[in-house]
């Protein structure tokens, strides 16, 4: 069966298109210059550890990991929704809180450049604070801009 009706479908009833930008944090020292104009490369991660709901099979919830690498974003730049509860108790002093906060950048990607290389988005289920996209990412990496 083919992933393209599916992701079609799920496009559409998401209110999604090839404009639609995606937003994450992420650490300055992950995004490599592409290029001039405040584009950037991002990584694809290789072990995933978000929830998806596997759409284009049998619908069952999965290990990201299992449908390839990639990355996930928000369909709002909210921050601190990739914070896992564990993450704020190692963070929790106020000198590592602030050292992390200069190193982490609010990037956004265009859905478009991430479909174009045959990426295909899944609802990420073990996020609650907001609606989130594991994206795959075939090409290992894909251009992101800096959100000021």
């Amino acid at each position: 069966m083919s992933a393209k009706p599916v992701l079609e479908r799920i496009l559409a009833e998401s209110g999604l298109n090839a404009d639609t930008r995606l937003y994450r944090e992420t650490l300055k020292k992950t995004l490599t210059p592409a290029g001039g104009n405040g584009a950037f490369t991002l990584e694809a991660n290789a072990g995933p550890t978000e929830s998806v709901i596997d759409i284009y099979g049998q619908g069952h919830l999965v290990q990201a990991e299992s449908v390839g690498p990639g990355l996930a974003f928000a369909e709002t730049p909210r921050p601190d929704w990739q914070d896992t509860m564990e993450l704020r108790v190692l963070q929790s002093g106020d000198k590592t809180r602030e050292l992390l906060s200069l190193e982490r950048l609010e990037v956004e990607v265009r859905l478009g450049d991430i479909l174009d290389q045959g990426g295909l988005i899944y609802p990420v289920e073990s996020v609650a604070i907001e609606r989130v996209w594991y994206c795959t990412l075939p090409a290992g990496k894909v251009t992101v801009r800096v959100v000021m």
